[in-house]
């Protein structure tokens, strides 16, 4: 069970330990921002492929390729927790895509959520 921010993170960079994570993310080479509207926090997720993924808590890049903005650090806790589903999120509105395509949130749900 998740409760902070902090561990949604953590959780990521242990879910891309996973082989099959790994090979899924092994052609996304583009750094992620993730903001959460409420608590004005940014996030920034680089993944190097299948070579690595460093999570920066408190940083943002606007150059970003991918933005994704969700209302508030809740819904990444309650998507860490499986009790938000990506596109009922993205359908309610809590989390936008604002950069990028959303093919990009599929893809990498897994690894995010």
């Amino acid at each position: 069970m998740v409760d902070t921010i902090s561990e949604a993170l953590d959780g990521m960079a242990q879910r891309y330990e996973d082989p099959k994570i790994k090979k899924m993310v092994k052609d996304f080479n583009q750094p992620i921002e993730l903001t959460f509207d409420a608590e004005d926090h940014k996030v920034m997720i680089l993944i190097n492929g299948d070579q690595g993924i460093e999570v920066k808590d408190n940083e943002g890049d606007d150059s970003a390729p991918v933005k994704i903005h969700m209302e508030s650090e809740q819904v990444l806790i309650d998507l860490s927790n499986k009790k938000l589903g990506a596109v009922a999120g993205y359908s309610s509105g809590k989390i936008k895509v604002v950069e990028g395509a959303i093919k990009n949130l599929l893809k990498l749900r897994k690894l995010m959520f």
